[in-house]
């Protein structure tokens, strides 16, 4: 199926066109109902809290009062999380809820997951951006190929390999700390700051 832009999507519901709603629900709404359903919450919770953020942002959208800092995807995930911690607290769930984040089980914590899978996206696309060197490098430097190693297989002298890799895992870095979704994702998404390994 065809994939619109954030912006093919905001016009659309400003002119009131049926594909915007219809293709936020068929992309979205699975990920609002599963991270829901993990929350003490169910499937009808979840139309509930992605139908109020869909009015969220249409009445912004309206009213030219809609900001984004990152994708309108993150913008969305992140009001519907912020609906259903309220909703929690109001049905006096938030204890059970934190309970549950500060026990320790943090591997079926679906919070944790969807906001590393965001994080993930970001890094994929800061790393498809690089050179096809720099790719190579970091590559066969993650899978634990001495420098040695490398320098034989792409032909290049081992002090260039070292050079190289320290250059490119700062550019990395600073490709994803500057992409237009880490800051919103931040402030949103509790993410946690890029893994160290990829940078040391």
């Amino acid at each position: 199926m065809r994939k619109y832009t954030d912006q093919e999507i905001i016009q659309g519901l400003k002119t009131g066109e049926s594909f915007a709603v219809k293709y936020l629900v068929r992309e979205f709404l699975p990920v609002i109902r599963y991270f829901i359903s993990k929350n003490n919450g169910n499937d009808e919770d979840a139309k509930d809290i992605f139908q109020d953020a869909l009015y969220i942002i249409i009445e912004k959208v309206y009213n030219n009062d809609l900001v984004l800092h990152g994708t309108l995807s993150t913008y969305l995930f992140a009001i519907c999380k912020n609906l259903w911690l309220m909703a929690l607290d109001k049905q006096k769930a938030a204890k059970n809820y934190e309970l549950r984040r500060s026990s320790g089980h943090q591997d079926h914590d679906f919070t944790e997951t969807v906001d590393r899978v965001f994080y993930e996206n970001i890094f994929r696309q800061c790393f498809d951006e690089m050179d096809e060197v720099s790719q190579k490098i970091l590559k066969m430097y993650w899978m634990e190929i001495s420098p040695t190693e490398i320098a034989r297989k792409l032909g290049y002298t081992y002090g260039y390999v070292r050079k190289k890799k320290s250059e490119c895992m700062k550019e990395l870095k600073n490709r994803i700390i500057s992409h237009k979704d880490y800051t919103e994702l931040e402030r949103n998404l509790n993410i946690k700051k890029p893994i160290n390994k990829f940078y040391e």
